[in-house]
């Protein structure tokens, strides 16, 4: 980095440094007569949120006003069942939003110890409740939604979850074209977001830290979607609070809880389902149980997963593409009257099938090596959390500690093991100090570490981190949202030969969102962030390796800027990214510790679409490119960097067919061409279109079976994901998607 970049970034980080002094000064001379402790139900009626809600199907409507308002919304299946709502938009009071969500509908609310209840209306404006049955829950919400460093952000919701019936974490993305997910198999599927791969994302699940650079022939997180509720990708700029090394951004994963599952007044639930896959004739089976009783909430969820190799699109067998995958998750959690919460949960996700020799390419084809050999993957995930759901004022703090830890062993041919693990735990507490004005502070820490061990090496890696962090989120006008913050990261790295390097750094962000009408939002932000020293994949550590000279620390520079239309049903978008990363480390096994690089990935992002109440159909057009030291890179070079992607659109849509219980619809994956590639040294990207159906069929008579019917890849495509690694090279055939199957799911909730 040259002596005036770093005083730009010197200078920037002061810039937010002072702006959010500054912010924190406005916040208390503005709204310094605010109460700083209000309870109750009228408390949660008069604070104001960012609201975005689309013409749509109200029972949808609800989700997402529970999501944007982090308020508890209920209401009778029966009684929002075939209505819509022409949806509400702005800074509002969550009753005022309310009120707007309802009108025409013919129902009205009650705020009820916190939460809301919808309520239908007889003559004389009577309200009759039934039976809550359908829930949005909190734990479930993003407490800083409709902030302005959150106007940027993709949101999977549960229902986009239960949409879409994801088979792997490809799926979970399926209609993001801004989301590209490499390797058809799980084991070997890596994250790219707006091409930037995910190790250079701050990555958590339940909010415990991901650090499993393991083995660069693997994908980096094993995650079963079935066990997700949501996720959250914040894209280049992220929040202060987001955590140490959001360089790119930040990937947020939640696993399901109880209070999800059950509706009031249930106190025992649970499922059970199976599913069969024609091409590789795969079955799957999860069941789950769940409850509560006297503030105490329990969940238990086991999946089995076993199936031969599948037929790519050309009709051959992909060799190493059989499932083998059990997954566990226990959850509990205990809330008190006086609304103290605590969370506790494991999670394990194990597979340990044969895969192809290198399991992210299909073969070298100037190489005669065995088709397959065993990869033993296993991750493992421990959180324990604290919070105070319902506070509000100065004092509402949040507290998780959290281990993660992925193991891979490789038999053959050399009996070697990795293992990347991390202990990782932080405490902040929101300043509320008002009504949309928000300022988060806190501390947090990793200790990282990276471990090879085989018959004749044992080595590792490891870094410590301690980091503290504010954030601003202020509405200094009606229209207007700003979020800014930094924070000061302090790290420990200790080489595989003892050797000590000690570094620090800070970063800053600044965010703003303006709506400049009823329809139309406008956004953007930067943000420079400090990333510190990341650890050396497992298998490519070498016992030689000197790190004399030092190793640089990775900062990155991230703009964003966009806008979105919402009007009458009728969404668009469009928004550009760049993000800058110098001194991205790059070892080799051969080359040393030391190496490091510098890169860019920038781009546009284009989404249009549409919704009529029981159905939608959106569009999503990403064109980014990356470059490494300022030239066009290969899939080799860009490992661990990011990816060259080019030009993706990926289309959803769907429609419920409310009186016949019937909901169908649809997902088209498309890549163009990309020559990319060819400018270094390779060959050109060949262009795909995946068309992919499903029908979703839970009769009246009993509505706890739900029977589903997927056709995947219809027209039999042969493709490999544009994010797959290797086709730009004459001597690797890549690892093929699956060819034409069909699906079979039926479930049964109890």
């Amino acid at each position: 980095m040259t002596a005036e970049s770093s005083n730009i970034h010197q200078k920037a980080v002061l810039l937010a440094a002072l702006g959010l002094t500054f912010g924190l000064s406005l916040a208390g001379q503005g709204i310094a007569q605010a109460q700083t402790s209000q309870q109750g139900s009228a408390q949660a009626g008069m604070a104001v949120h960012q609201f975005s809600i689309s013409s749509q199907d109200l029972a949808s409507a609800l989700t997402a006003f529970g999501r944007q308002s982090g308020i508890q919304v209920s209401s009778n299946s029966d009684l929002v069942h075939g209505v819509s709502t022409q949806g509400v938009s702005g800074a509002l009071p969550v009753a005022e939003a309310m009120t707007r969500l309802l009108d025409g509908t013919g129902l009205r609310f009650q705020m009820q110890g916190g939460g809301i209840v919808i309520l239908g209306m007889q003559s004389g404006d009577t309200g009759v409740a039934l039976d809550p049955v359908v829930v949005v829950g909190r734990s479930g919400s993003d407490r800083h939604a409709g902030a302005a460093d959150r106007e940027n952000s993709l949101y999977i919701t549960r229902q986009d979850l239960e949409r879409r019936n994801p088979a792997n974490i490809r799926d979970v993305f399926a209609g993001e074209s801004s989301v590209s997910v490499g390797g058809a198999i799980p084991l070997s599927q890596k994250v790219y977001v707006n091409g930037i791969e995910e190790t250079n994302l701050a990555v958590s699940i339940d909010g415990a830290r991901q650090n499993n650079k393991v083995f660069h022939h693997n994908g980096t997180n094993l995650i079963d979607p079935s066990l997700l509720k949501a996720v959250r990708i914040e894209p280049g700029v992220a929040a202060a609070d987001a955590g140490p090394g959001a360089l790119g951004g930040a990937i947020i994963y939640e696993t399901v809880d109880a209070a999800d599952m059950l509706a009031p007044g249930q106190d025992v639930g649970g499922f059970a389902s199976v599913s069969y896959d024609t091409n590789g004739e795969t079955f799957i089976n999860d069941n789950s149980v769940y409850g509560r009783s006297g503030g105490f909430e329990a969940l238990g969820y086991f999946k089995w997963g076993e199936g031969d190799n599948y037929d790519g699109g050309d009709g051959d067998e992909v060799p190493g593409s059989g499932t083998s995958l059990r997954t566990l998750l226990a959850k509990g959690a205990y809330e008190s009257q006086s609304g103290h919460r605590i969370e506790i949960s494991g999670e394990r996700v194990h597979d340990d099938a044969n895969r192809p020799y290198r399991a992210n390419i299909g073969r070298l084809t100037n190489r005669n090596e065995p088709a397959e050999r065993i990869y033993d993957l296993e991750r493992q995930n421990y959180r324990l959390s604290y919070s105070t759901p319902d506070a509000d004022g100065f004092w509402d703090p949040t507290f998780v500690l959290g281990y993660g830890v992925t193991t891979l062993g490789v038999p053959v041919p050399y009996g070697s093991e990795g293992e990347t693990g991390s202990l990782s735990g932080s405490f902040e507490n929101d300043l509320n100090f008002g009504t949309g004005n928000t300022v988060t502070v806190g501390v947090d820490f990793y200790d990282d570490k990276a471990k090879y061990e085989d018959p004749s090496d044992q080595m590792d890696e490891q870094a410590r981190n301690l980091g503290a962090y504010a954030q601003a989120r202020l509405t200094p006008m009606e229209a207007l949202r700003v979020s800014f913050g930094a924070r000061a990261d302090k790290q420990w790295f200790e080489g595989l030969d003892g050797t000590e390097l000690d570094n620090g750094g800070l970063s800053g962000n600044v965010s703003a969102a303006y709506d400049a009408t009823d329809f139309l939002t406008v956004r953007g932000g930067y943000s420079s962030v400090w990333g510190g020293i990341s650890l050396a994949e497992n298998f490519i550590m070498n016992p030689g390796w000197n790190y004399d000279g030092g190793i640089d620390p990775v900062r990155a520079e991230n703009v964003t800027a966009g806008f979105d239309i919402a009007y009458e049903g009728f969404t668009f978008g469009a928004g550009v990214f760049h993000s800058d990363f110098s001194d991205a480390r790059d070892p080799t096994y051969r080359g040393g510790p030391t190496l490091t690089t510098d890169f860019e990935t920038k781009g546009y992002n284009l989404s249009a679409g549409y919704s009529w109440g029981p159905g939608f159909v959106r569009v999503s057009y990403t064109d980014s490119e990356i470059e490494v030291d300022g030239n066009p890179a290969s899939s080799d070079a860009t490992q661990y960097l990011g990816a060259p992607l080019g030009q993706i659109i990926s289309l959803e849509a769907a429609h419920l067919f409310e009186t016949a219980g019937v909901r169908v619809g649809g997902a088209v994956d498309m890549a163009l061409e990309n020559s990319d590639t060819e400018d270094a040294g390779g060959q050109a990207l060949g262009a795909y279109e995946v068309v992919s159906l499903f029908g979703e069929y839970q009769p009246d008579f009993a509505q706890y079976l739900l029977v589903r019917l997927e056709a995947n890849n219809l027209f039999d495509e042969t493709y490999s994901d544009r994010a797959t690694y290797g086709q730009d090279f004459t001597n690797v055939q890549p690892l093929l998607e699956q060819g034409r199957s069909f699906l079979l799911k039926v479930r049964a909730t109890f």
